[in-house]
């Protein structure tokens, strides 16, 4: 197989928030990453007498905690506040979805999107007299599916 010549880089991706999979908020603009992004399906083995390897079977999909970091501001209309908002309002089971497109979310990228999802863990500011940088911040999301689709034109 040839070297591709169609990779994707890390830095030019779309991060999009919602809590219906209906109205999306971009929250593109604060975001600086997506971490964790790993699934596993559930595994299982037994030994018999007979032979020297396991059986080996194979399940559903386990449950992904996804990590998004995110620039702290103040504004109402950006990502920190908008999730923060979320978080500390929600009842008990309020699903949260996301959707990332590595590539920006323009048409023909593909686009990423949770499924049966939870908000987990919120970051509030942290604060380092040492530090010059700007304020990170963000948020896990527990999802139990993701689904691969191409953004229409």
């Amino acid at each position: 197989m040839a070297q591709t010549t169609t990779q994707v880089s890390q830095g030019c991706g779309k991060l999009e928030v919602s809590l219906d999979n209906v109205t999306w908020e971009d929250i593109s603009g604060v975001a600086t990453s997506v971490a964790d992004t790993t699934q596993t399906k559930m595994s299982g083995e037994v030994f018999t007498l007979e032979g020297n390897g396991p059986l080996i079977g194979g399940g559903k999909f386990e449950a992904m905690e996804l990590t998004v970091a995110l620039v702290y501001t103040e504004t109402d209309a950006e990502g920190y506040e908008y999730v923060r908002e979320i978080w500390e309002t929600a009842g008990c089971d309020v699903e949260f979805y996301m959707r990332w497109s590595p590539r920006g979310g323009n048409a023909g990228d593909e686009i990423l999107t949770t499924g049966n999802s939870r908000l987990t863990e919120f970051t509030y500011p942290p604060m380092d007299a040492s530090a010059g940088g700007p304020i990170l911040t963000g948020f896990k999301l527990k999802a139990g599916e993701v689904t691969t689709t191409i953004v229409a034109s």
